[in-house]
């Protein structure tokens, strides 16, 4: 396999694969993808899912909307191992991307093999069930303003939301723009229903400006 080190690598970067080697997935295989490429499971005539290796891809529910990137270690297709139905997702290249491929029925020999990757993977199907859960929630508020709020009251604890990644990801994860997301931020900071902590590490509800 070319570059078996690159792909032993990100076997260690995914929170899945961690701690097993990829020469126990007989038929896997690697394939380069150049930016802006769509990246399908479905490859040889073979349904696979796939590992990032190399580059990064995002994963958008249309060509219009992105929803996710992922890089080298995300894993794609593991929600639909046991069904003959494709995941109704679009993956494109970002930048020039290579993608290790294992058969679905090669991984799903392997899982009834080795019990921590079967809780690993009963674990991150829970896991996207509920990001799930949380995204219908959130886009059943159309205001960009109040889907926001929601969030961020979703996330306090002891009347802080802590956010812990880029303002682009958390506009991604609402469904929205960036400029969207900026004018929402102003519009619940003038209407002093949040504040933004000192440190810059937090946002302060109003309830809890106090704390």
């Amino acid at each position: 396999m070319e570059d078996f080190s690159a792909v032993r690598a990100a076997f260690e970067s995914s929170s899945l694969f961690r701690g097993v080697s990829p020469a126990v997935f007989r038929g896997g295989f690697c394939i380069k993808f150049s930016r802006g490429d769509e990246i399908k499971e479905s490859q040889n005539g073979v349904e696979c899912l796939g590992l990032v290796v190399s580059g990064s891809l995002t994963v958008a529910a249309s060509e219009e909307s992105s929803v996710s990137i992922l890089k080298k270690g995300g894993e794609f297709g593991i929600c639909n191992i046991f069904v003959s139905e494709s995941m109704p997702t679009k993956l494109r290249a970002r930048v020039k991307t290579k993608i290790f491929f294992i058969p679905k029925e090669e991984f799903a020999r392997v899982l009834g093999e080795d019990a921590g990757l079967m809780y690993r993977y009963v674990r991150l199907c829970n896991e996207k069930m509920l990001y799930l859960a949380e995204r219908l929630s959130l886009f059943s508020v159309s205001d960009c303003t109040e889907r926001l709020m929601k969030y961020l009251v979703s996330r306090a604890e002891g009347g802080r939301a802590h956010l812990s990644f880029s303002k682009d990801e958390l506009a991604r994860r609402l469904g929205i723009s960036r400029s969207s997301l900026f004018r929402a931020f102003k519009k619940l900071e003038a209407e002093g229903r949040i504040s933004v902590d000192p440190s810059g590490a937090a946002i302060i509800l109003a309830e809890n400006k106090s704390v």
